[in-house]
C-alpha cells in the first residue's frame, strides 16, 4: 500500500508577460538574422549621422533671435508687468489635471481592488517616462531666458503638480466623487486669473457650472432618461445665471484673448476646438443617423460642406464674410472669437464622421438586446452604442486632436495672434535679424514644441487604446 501526502499545487493563472530583457529584445527584433543586422546597423549609423549634424548646427547656431524673442513665443503680446497673470494661470491649470487624476486613478485604484483584479499606483517615475517630450522641451524653452524668474516660475511647476496629486489622491470619498467639479472650479479660477471679471470669465464660469450641476443632478436625484434631462435643466440654469451675476460683480480686471499669443493662444484655440467640438459632433453623427429627414439632411449638408472645403477658406470667410451675418447694431467680435467659432464647426464636422464610423461599426444587436431589456432610445444610446462607438473611435478621433493642434498654424495667415508660428515670422522680419539667415532656427523652435505635444499625446491616445483593448476582442 502506497501512502500519499497532499501536496498544494500552485497555479500561477497570471497572463505570460511579453517583456523581454533588453539583450533579448535586442536579438529578436534588431538582429534576428544577417539581413535584419545589417539593415539595424545601417540605419543606426544613418541616425547617428543626422542626430551629430543636427547637434553640431544647434550648438553652433546663434540663437539670439529666440532668446531675445522668448517672451513672445510664450505669450505674444501680453503684458509684460503683467506676467504674474500668467504663472498664477499655469499654476492652476496643473493644480486641476494633478488633483483631478490623482482622485479619479484613487477611484479606479479602490474599484480594483475591491474586484480583486491587479491595481497599483503610478509613480512619479512612471509619468515622467510618459510624458518626458514636454518635459524636455519645457526646459529646452526655458534655457533661452535671460533673467531668473523664468527658470524659477518653472521650478515651482512639478512642486505644485505634486501637491495637488498627493491632495486628490488622499481626499476623503465624498471630495473625489467631485473631482470633476472641483478641477473644472480650478480651471475657472486659472481663466480669470487671466481674463478677470470680464464677459468671457462670466460665460465660460455658467457654461461650466450649468454642465456640472445638471450632470450631478441627473446623477443623484433623477431618471437618466429623457425625462430625467429635461427635470434639471431649470435648476441648472439658474446656477448658471447666478454664477455669471456674481463673477460680473467681481471688481477685477484682466486682459481678453485679443491681447494673448504664442504657444498660449495656440492651446487655446486647440482646446477651444475639441472641448466644444467633440459634443458638437457628436450630435451632428447621431442626427446624421436619425430616422427624421429633417435632422438627417441638416446634419449632411453641413458636415459635407465643410468637410468640402479648406479650413483656411473658412477661416478668411470668418474675417470677411461672417460678420455681415450679425444682427443690425450687433457689436462685431474679436477676430479670435470669429476663428474660435469656424476652428469648432470644423472640427465637428470632422469629429462627427469619426464618430459615425465607430456607430456604425457596434452590431446591431446590441441596440436590439436595449430594447428588449426596456430602455428608451436615448438610453441605448447614452448606455450602450456611444460607449463602444467612442471607445472604437479613439485612434482616429486622437489623430483629428493633433491635425487641430497643427492647423493653429493657419491664424498666422488671417493675422491672429501671432501665434507660435506667427511669432517666428514676426522675429525673423525684425530689424536686428533680418537678412542673417536665422529662420531656421526660429522654425526649429517652434518645429520642438509642436512636435513635443503631437508626440505626447499620441502616446496617451496608443497608452488609452492598450488599456481599453481597441482591436481586439
Amino acid at each position: 500500500m502506497v501512502a500519499t501526502t497532499d501536496i498544494p499545487i500552485v497555479v500561477d493563472d497570471s497572463p505570460p508577460s511579453d517583456k523581454l530583457p533588453p539583450g533579448e529584445w535586442l536579438k529578436k527584433n534588431l538582429f534576428s538574422s544577417p539581413a535584419n543586422s545589417l539593415v539595424t546597423i545601417v540605419l543606426v549609423a544613418f541616425a547617428a549621422f543626422v542626430l551629430f549634424l543636427l547637434g553640431r548646427y544647434i550648438i553652433d547656431s546663434e540663437w539670439e533671435i529666440v532668446r531675445v524673442n522668448l517672451a513672445n513665443f510664450m505669450v505674444g503680446r501680453f503684458p509684460r508687468d503683467e506676467l504674474w497673470r500668467q504663472w498664477a494661470s499655469l499654476y492652476f491649470v496643473g493644480t486641476a489635471i494633478a488633483f483631478t487624476s490623482a482622485a479619479v486613478g484613487r477611484s479606479a485604484y479602490e474599484l480594483a481592488l475591491e474586484q480583486d483584479l491587479p491595481a497599483e499606483r503610478e509613480s512619479l517615475a512612471g509619468l515622467l517616462r510618459r510624458f518626458w517630450p514636454v518635459v524636455a522641451v519645457s526646459i529646452f524653452f526655458v534655457s533661452f531666458a535671460r533673467t531668473a524668474l523664468p527658470f524659477i516660475g518653472l521650478a515651482i511647476v512639478p512642486i505644485v503638480f505634486i501637491v495637488a496629486r498627493e491632495i486628490g489622491w488622499r481626499a476623503p470619498v465624498l471630495v473625489r466623487r467631485n473631482a470633476a467639479f472641483i478641477g473644472g472650479l480650478l480651471l475657472l479660477t486659472s481663466l480669470f486669473f487671466l481674463a478677470g471679471a470680464s464677459n468671457l470669465m462670466g460665460l465660460a464660469a455658467g457654461a461650466i457650472v450649468y454642465l456640472m450641476v445638471s450632470a450631478e443632478l441627473g446623477r443623484t436625484f433623477f431618471d437618466p432618461g429623457m425625462v430625467g434631462m429635461a427635470k434639471r435643466q431649470l435648476p441648472a440654469l439658474v446656477a448658471a445665471v447666478i454664477v455669471w451675476a456674481i463673477i460680473r460683480s467681481i471688481p477685477f480686471e484682466g486682459f481678453g484673448w485679443e491681447d494673448w499669443g504664442g504657444i498660449h493662444v495656440t492651446f487655446f484655440v486647440t482646446i477651444i476646438g475639441i472641448v466644444l467640438g467633440m459634443p458638437i459632433g457628436i450630435l451632428l453623427a447621431v442626427a446624421r443617423r436619425s430616422k427624421l429627414s429633417v435632422l438627417q439632411s441638416a446634419a449632411v449638408l453641413f458636415i459635407e460642406f465643410v468637410r468640402g472645403v479648406p479650413l483656411i477658406s473658412l477661416l478668411l470667410f470668418s474675417q470677411i464674410l461672417l460678420p455681415f451675418f450679425l444682427p443690425q447694431g450687433f457689436e462685431r467680435p474679436a477676430d479670435l472669437t470669429l476663428a474660435i467659432i469656424v476652428i469648432m464647426g470644423f472640427s465637428a464636422a470632422y469629429i462627427a464622421e469619426i464618430v459615425r464610423g465607430g456607430l456604425q461599426a457596434v452590431p446591431k444587436g446590441q441596440t436590439e438586446a436595449g430594447q428588449a431589456g426596456g430602455m428608451s432610445a436615448a438610453q441605448i444610446q447614452r448606455m450602450i452604442v456611444l460607449p463602444q462607438a467612442l471607445r472604437a473611435s479613439i485612434p482616429a478621433m486622437v489623430g483629428q486632436f493633433i491635425a487641430l493642434f497643427k492647423d493653429t498654424t493657419l491664424l498666422v495667415i488671417i493675422g491672429i495672434g501671432p501665434e507660435l508660428l506667427g511669432v517666428a515670422q514676426v522675429s525673423n522680419a525684425q530689424n536686428d535679424f533680418v537678412g542673417r539667415g536665422l529662420a531656421p532656427l526660429t522654425y526649429l523652435f517652434v518645429a520642438a514644441g509642436y512636435w513635443a505635444f503631437a508626440y505626447t499625446l499620441s502616446k496617451e491616445s496608443r497608452r488609452l487604446e492598450a488599456k481599453l483593448g481597441v482591436g481586439t476582442r
